[in-house]
């Protein structure tokens, strides 16, 4: 049988304890990625967005992302075009590198997204 790698501490992160960065106009605790765990092929974050808050459309060139809805509802942009796609919790949406995308919280409540983001090492563009 093949050796398992170890687990340490870095490798089980609460949201609590996750850092906190404003980018695209959004608050995100960054959860996986390359500088606290070392990952090489993603990048895992949640987002915390307060009515009438979310992030702007943006484009990631080669990564593709996955949004997973954890609570709360809100309005995704999609495509050139911006097409509004209603989110409630429980819903995900699979966004291929190179589409315009983003995301606003239409309710009273806080929104909170996953985002699961591969490769994750290219720069965001603002188109």
């Amino acid at each position: 049988m093949g050796r398992l790698g170890t687990m340490s501490s870095q490798n089980i992160i609460h949201l609590e304890d996750a850092s906190v960065r404003k980018v695209l106009g959004g608050t995100l605790k960054d959860i996986f990625n390359s500088s606290n765990v070392g990952a090489k092929n993603f990048r895992f974050s949640v987002g915390y967005f307060d009515p009438k808050e979310g992030l702007q459309v943006h484009i990631h060139p080669e990564s593709e992302e996955v949004y997973y809805v954890l609570s709360g509802i809100g309005v995704v942009y999609l495509g050139k075009e911006r097409k509004e796609i209603p989110i409630k919790p429980q819903m995900a949406i699979y966004i291929p590198s190179g589409m315009p995308h983003g995301v606003t919280n239409t309710g009273k409540e806080k929104l909170l997204v996953a985002f699961f983001v591969t490769p994750g090492k290219d720069k965001v563009i603002i188109p």
